[in-house]
């Protein structure tokens, strides 16, 4: 009995066997603040950056687990981040790779897997495990893979 239970443990939380369906459908919640940023509330505001339209598509694209996009920052644009957040795992190395981010542009910073900005990408990193996939991506121009990072960790270690 206690190594059934064992294994249902391992399985919801680790992310691993039949277990892992009930992870998913777990929901996922954002903090108020991410890197000494208030989290976006304002409608208006939500619906200008498309947020929870995005949320919506991701979740069905992913067979209904959970999902998240949040904003964060401060309302006169010195700096936001946008935070996206799915139930289950993700494959980084394959979502960079098909970004089209050369090896040159891949950093990894912390814990998080970090791709400098390009002409057409923000700069983004990635943090993931079984149960969880954080992507943190800057919305302005001139923030480094060395100010996301931290903010991948912070959002993982906080939506866990």
């Amino acid at each position: 009995m206690v190594v059934l239970l064992v294994l249902a443990g391992l399985g919801y939380f680790g992310g691993l066997g039949p277990m892992s369906r009930l992870n998913t459908a777990r929901g996922i919640t954002p903090p108020a603040k991410l890197a000494g940023l208030d989290r976006i509330t304002d409608p208006e505001i939500r619906d200008q950056l498309q947020l929870d339209q995005t949320r919506e598509a991701l979740s069905r694209i992913n067979d209904g687990k959970q999902a998240t996009v949040e904003a964060y920052g401060n309302l006169n644009g010195e700096r936001m981040y946008v935070v996206i957040a799915l139930r289950g795992k993700v494959d980084i190395d394959k979502t960079i790779k098909d970004s089209g981010a050369t090896p040159e542009q891949v950093k990894q910073v912390g814990k998080s897997t970090c791709v400098t900005s390009t002409d057409n990408l923000p700069t983004q990193c990635y943090r993931g495990s079984n149960t969880l996939t954080v992507i943190a991506q800057a919305a302005n121009d001139g923030v480094t893979v060395e100010d996301v990072g931290p903010v991948s960790d912070e959002a993982f270690t906080a939506m866990n």
